[in-house]
């Protein structure tokens, strides 16, 4: 059985060289994510040679990541296989691209059963569509800037320092309180992203993560200065992956504000760096309506396997989607 273990910050300086060996197109190929969310989620890291293996709880059950890295995956896979049989659990995988889902199906033909998580899809964005908002179907994201610009006169956007800090883990406080008042939260779900953001922040810099702050210099009060933050790095080498974002919500505007702002931040600071990942909606309502009003580029599909599933089951478990549908691609220009 192999020992997978929690994932602490000096990790980063050998699972970052291994993630970027394949340079995968899906937040969960970043060290962020796996350091941040490893409570939500169970992550657990081993090494293989120069192949990450990463355990997780999903929503098909105890599963694991593509093994990343560089050379034959094979020796990895076999691993993998093994340890499943040892822990007496079917082989299951999520955070498969196009790509490695037909590997798996040609590695072990008729092994898998397999399905589109569409809960797991990642939106993904011209860096210049979202950092200039141009057009008709945008228009409406420009209208609520304008009402930030006539309710908030003179606010401002900056890089977001370690001087910033407390004033945002102050704001995400004020948050996570008044939303765990609202009726019908999931309260695990606020708590784990609470914690999420908390460890981004704390940690920003070992975490290699870049953010934006919006200000207003007009407020009453230094609580009431900070308007919206967003934290996030690069993915691959063009695209770069927005991880945390928050805005006041009472404050109307301040979230299609801090949204273009860091857009703008990526296109001064990574000129080629051509999209952003916004990564994606955990199947949450509200928030799949918000990703899809920006009119994404294209979604990064996200493949789960289960070994000698059914099919019928496993289509079940990943909510059902078998394809993207009408409804969602229509968004796509």
């Amino acid at each position: 059985m192999i020992d997978f273990r929690p994932i602490a910050l000096s990790d980063r300086a050998w699972i970052a060289p291994l993630l970027a060996g394949e340079s995968l197109p899906l937040c969960n190929y970043s060290f962020p994510v796996l350091y941040c969310w490893q409570e939500a989620f169970g992550f657990g890291v081993a090494r293989l040679g120069d192949r990450l293996l990463v355990r997780l709880e999903s929503n098909v059950g105890p599963a694991y990541l593509w093994p990343v890295g560089t050379g034959d995956p094979a020796p990895a896979l076999e691993a993998l296989w093994q340890d499943a049989k040892d822990r007496g659990e079917p082989l299951r995988f999520i955070g498969l691209t196009f790509y490695h889902r037909n590997w798996l199906a040609d590695w072990r033909p008729e092994a898998f059963a397999f399905a589109e998580l569409r809960d797991g899809f990642n939106y993904v964005y011209k860096t210049r569509r979202l950092a200039d908002l141009p057009g008709k179907k945008l228009h409406a994201k420009r209208n609520h800037i304008h009402r930030l610009d006539d309710s908030r006169p003179g606010w401002t956007w900056a890089p977001l320092t370690e001087a910033d800090v407390p004033a945002c883990l102050a704001m995400d406080a004020a948050w996570y309180t008044a939303a765990l008042e609202r009726e019908g939260e999931d309260v695990a779900s606020l708590e784990q992203d609470h914690r999420a953001m908390a460890l981004a922040l704390e940690h920003r810099a070992d975490l290699g993560l870049e953010g934006v702050v919006l200000r207003w210099p007009g407020a009453a009060s230094p609580a009431d200065e900070i308007l919206a933050y967003a934290l996030g790095a690069p993915l691959t080498e063009s695209i770069f992956d927005v991880h945390f974002e928050r805005a006041r919500g009472e404050v109307q505007g301040a979230y299609p504000a801090v949204n273009r702002s860091f857009a703008q931040y990526v296109r001064q600071t990574h000129p080629a760096i051509e999209y952003i990942n916004r990564e994606e909606d955990m199947g949450m309502p509200g928030l799949r309506k918000a990703k899809l009003s920006y009119y994404p580029d294209h979604l990064e599909v996200n493949y789960c396997a289960v070994e000698a599933g059914d099919p019928e089951q496993l289509r079940l478990q990943c909510d059902g989607c078998a394809a993207v549908s009408d409804q969602v691609a229509a968004f796509i220009p």
